[in-house]
């Protein structure tokens, strides 16, 4: 590095260390759409290389360390916030025409700000079928170095809490000096151990450490949480607050990126570009500031809670001091040197050469370049209608809003997947048995568990109301039986799919099929999950589900919400699995352990035949979180939309990372796994990057 550049960075340093909503450039290398768990691990990564330029642009707001957030104890307190695009699916026929809710994170962080901090990556089956839908290079084997590299992991420091509650971790399988802290809280709920017992009399295994890649068993899962503090570890703290003063990463919030735009094609209509001039930015939230944060380190400061202060529109900023206006004049003359473009992969293809974004739908629109890639990492609902706005999709859809077509991409929002959930609920009525509904009804209880907290950072408030969890495999819970499995083995592919699906979606669904039969017939591999709550509610989640549904535009103005049709229960697969799960839970209560919680069968009522069960189903299903496959990594031909390389095809330089790209849902929560998919998509970029240069 010359001595002028490392005065620049040195200066750039001392003056500003880049804070958040810094003003922008007119270019960068790279640019990142979505500051979720993908976006800020992409980020992080490309931006360790100091010869480049990365700017990050996000929708949503940087939370500030509220307690709602920071603490498992809150789980579930921002779902419907600012944090959460509420979002809905449109009528779900197989579900009596109701409408879902279905919870996405908005901000700095994305997920891991309002998810269920659980931390599974699901079983080596899992990603050998990804390898077998055309994709080498992403098995259980290659993924596993990225899952390592994602976490700084902690193992449960009593034994005898360790013996009790069954966890046994293999360190060969686990990383110590990753950016997301993972551990177990100082605090487990009493009636999970006694749920392992009762699983073990209907032998359902343990899996000691799920994350081996072995997970059909029951298992107490670790959670994204700082071992410490016991707070959560989200996608901000664990990738970008530790790297904030790098001089060569840009991150604004607020920013609603409205398309990707391409060299020498229209763009869409809808965008009104405003002049360079105007490009400054629109963030919400702060710089870092570790003094007053619940975190005790790199959260943003504890009074940007102020409801005053947070829902103050947002303001224009300007750095106009002669120290920065020399160091942008520096970075920019750093920037035209850093590197030549990406050359085109196989074929030329479209490129991408920047973005267009605005901070809402009646601001001026703003662009700025890319002179190697631009990576969508906005999730599975929102990079598939990113891609459609900027004409990549099916064109008969682009054609019917007027959208310019680019590149006629049929997997384009198709292929969409959701572990499916059903609530079922057994209340427990032994009083010497705690429970997480304490923490709400019982004032003395919470008032002790706060005191708890802030003395030792012990106590309820430290861990999740989910801690242990089961992923029993659909032979074993149903004696044998291979009846739901001939059923998916017997259907057509278009059986069950919407009669306009593309032919390439439909030839892909066939090729997923036999992959799912195999995986519903084999004893070591999950068929479904047991969510326990801690207070009678054991909610059945289906991992291996069978319908599919697709995310299609409203109209072609960019901030319209999607159209989220997941076609819950469309395939009956789905609703005999789910059948069988909560056949399992009737089991389980009358089981010599659980018994001694005194559980009551709520709902399902008891004696509830199989087709009131079914009625009961399509009453209570909803989403897990769990949203993935909208831009499938695919061949072509089968419906993808992404190469193995994360390429969009007919592309150059535009990548999807994110959970759009699985082809098919692991058994698992995704925040691990996305965490990975990222790690390994950074690595692929950056030596992309070193052979172009």
């Amino acid at each position: 590095m010359s001595i002028l550049n490392f005065l620049a960075l040195y200066a750039a340093q001392l003056a500003l260390s880049l804070p958040l909503n810094s003003p922008l450039l007119e270019s960068y290398d790279y640019i990142v759409v979505g500051g979720g768990p993908a976006g800020l691990t992409v980020a992080n990564r490309l931006s360790e290389d100091p010869h480049v330029n990365v700017l990050l642009l996000e929708a949503g707001p940087a939370d500030s360390g509220e307690l709602n957030i920071a603490l498992p104890g809150m789980i579930g307190h921002e779902i419907g916030s600012r944090y959460d695009w509420n979002l809905s699916t449109t009528a779900q026929t197989s579900l009596n025409g109701a409408v879902r809710t279905v919870p996405q994170g908005r901000g700095l962080g994305g997920g891991t700000l309002i998810n269920g901090m659980l931390w599974n990556r699901g079983g080596v089956g899992d990603y050998d079928a990804w390898v077998q839908l055309g994709n080498e290079g992403w098995s259980w084997e290659d993924l596993l170095p990225y899952f390592i590299k994602s976490e700084t992991f902690t193992p449960v420091t009593s034994e005898e809490l360790a013996l009790q509650l069954s966890i046994e971790a293999d360190l060969n399988v686990h990383g110590f000096d990753g950016p997301v802290q993972v551990s177990f809280p100082h605090y487990m709920w009493n009636s999970s151990a006694i749920l392992f017992d009762a699983l073990n009399e209907l032998g359902v295994p343990t899996a000691y450490d799920p994350n081996t890649g072995q997970v059909a068993g029951a298992s107490f899962l670790p959670l994204n949480l700082h071992p410490d503090m016991q707070t959560r570890s989200t996608a901000r703290t664990a990738y970008y607050d530790p790297i904030t003063a790098r001089p060569n990463l840009w991150v604004s919030t607020g920013q609603y990126v409205t398309q990707v735009i391409f060299d020498g094609k229209q763009s869409n209509l809808n965008a009104v570009v405003g002049q360079p001039e105007d490009s400054t930015s629109h963030g919400q939230g702060l710089s870092p500031d570790t003094s007053k944060s619940i975190y005790g380190g790199g959260a943003l400061p504890i009074s940007f809670q102020n409801p005053a202060i947070a829902q103050a529109p947002p303001v224009k900023r300007r750095y106009s001091s002669p120290l920065w206006l020399w160091v942008t004049r520096l970075l920019k003359r750093r920037q035209q040197r850093s590197g030549p473009p990406l050359p085109a992969r196989d074929t030329p293809g479209s490129r991408a050469v920047g973005v267009e974004f605005a901070s809402n739908s009646l601001s001026p629109r703003q662009t700025v370049a890319a002179s190697r890639e631009v990576i969508l990492a906005a999730g599975a609902l929102h990079s598939p209608k990113l891609l459609m706005l900027s004409g990549v999709g099916p064109a008969a859809e682009l054609e019917r809003l007027g959208l310019p077509v680019h590149l006629d991409l049929p997997g384009v929002g198709s292929n969409l997947q959701d572990h499916g959930q059903v609530w079922c609920w057994y209340p427990y009525h032994n009083p010497d048995y705690a429970n997480p509904t304490m923490l709400t009804a019982n004032e003395t209880y919470a008032d002790d568990a706060w005191s708890d907290y802030w003395a030792n950072r012990t106590g309820p408030l430290t861990s999740s109301a989910i801690d242990g969890v089961a992923f029993p495999s659909l032979p074993l819970i149903v004696n044998g039986s291979t009846r739901i499995a001939d059923m998916a083995a017997a259907q057509s592919p278009e059986q069950y799919l919407p009669g306009d699906t593309d032919p390439t979606v439909l030839a892909g669904f066939a090729r997923q099929l036999p992959l799912l039969v195999d995986a519903l017939s084999d004893h070591s591999r999950a068929g479904y999950e047991i969510i326990n709550a801690n207070d009678g509610a054991l909610t059945v989640g289906n991992m291996r589900p069978l319908s599919r549904g697709t995310v299609t535009l409203n109209s072609s103005e960019p901030f319209d919400p999607p159209i989220i049709d997941p076609r819950y229960g469309s395939n009956p697969v789905d609703g005999q699995l789910l059948v069988a799960a909560t056949r399992f839970n009737e089991r389980l209560l009358n089981t010599d352990a659980l018994s001694q919680l005194e559980p009551e069968q709520m709902l399902p009522p008891a004696g509830s035949t199989d087709a009131e069960l079914l009625t009961y189903i399509s009453t209570k299903m909803q989403t897990e979180y769990h949203l993935a496959g909208t831009c499938a990594m695919l061949p072509q031909e089968l419906g993808g939309v992404v190469s193995p390389e994360l390429l969009v095809y007919g592309t150059s330089n535009l990548r999807v990372v994110d959970s759009s790209i699985m082809p098919l849902l692991p058994a698992a929560h995704l925040q691990a796994v996305v965490y990975g998919v990222a790690e390994k998509a950074s690595n692929t970029m950056a030596w992309s990057s070193k052979d172009a240069c």
